[in-house]
């Protein structure tokens, strides 16, 4: 009975003093670097996209800016587009006179910009990770190229026009691993999905049936993107 009761009473101790003597198990707060005060900064990056449209190979270029909290959390605002051309042969459409349009070649153009919130996990470490998701809204268009004849008289891209313009909503969340290279210049590798919703608009084909302007599978898509961010990534006390 005595041991039983010696154990129990170093079970209490034990329990107690891991209790009110670990300073480490306290609640940590993402908006507090442990001074009481917020460290406010922020950055603007240039990202290059690597994905797939169409079953080809497809590029992304953009970029954006945020404010940094704490080297933790950030928000900001970013933009992107489809900078790979992607094409699609004996197109029809039917036009707002009820005439069917013959188009031999149109190309698709897409590109989105929003909102852009994350979380980085202990930035203070050489390689450390996040997370961070996209929510943006943006346009995809079919756009018919133009030519003009040059002095030897051969045919030369001029301009393109648009003969569709469809506006959706974009999600692209990601997981990323971060290097810390200087104290004002990181480097970001990311893998990510995207998301793209709304497109609700149709053509005539050459067989008189109502056919999606666009395919979604052509934009969900998995995109792995490579990020370089430019501002200050030290707290300041």
């Amino acid at each position: 009975m005595k041991r039983i009761k010696f154990l129990l009473f170093a079970t209490a101790i034990l329990i107690s003093g891991s209790v009110f003597s670990q300073d480490d198990n306290e609640p940590r707060f993402l908006l507090n670097n442990g001074s009481g005060k917020v460290s406010v900064s922020g950055f603007g990056a240039y990202s290059i996209g690597f994905s797939a449209f169409d079953d080809e190979f497809a590029v992304y270029n953009g970029g954006g800016g945020a404010v940094l909290l704490n080297q933790s959390v950030f928000f900001g605002f970013y933009g992107t587009g489809l900078s790979t051309s992607h094409s699609s042969n004996g197109f029809s459409m039917e036009n707002h006179a009820g005439t069917l349009i013959d188009y031999d070649k149109v190309y698709t153009k897409f590109g989105h910009g929003g909102f852009w919130l994350g979380y980085i996990h202990k930035s203070y470490k050489p390689v450390h990770f996040g997370a961070s998701t996209k929510l943006g809204w943006g346009s995809a268009s079919l756009t018919v190229q133009t030519y003009s004849y040059n002095n030897s008289g051969y045919d030369e891209p001029y301009n393109y026009y648009s003969i569709v313009n469809d506006e959706v909503f974009v999600i692209q969340p990601q997981v990323e691993v971060e290097l810390n290279l200087l104290k004002w210049f990181k480097i970001n590798a990311s893998a990510g999905y995207q998301i793209v919703t709304g497109f609700d608009k149709y053509y005539i084909n050459e067989n008189g049936n109502a056919v999606d302007f666009f395919n979604p599978k052509d934009f969900n898509q998995p995109v792995f993107n490579l990020t370089f961010e430019f501002g200050w990534f030290v707290n300041k006390g």
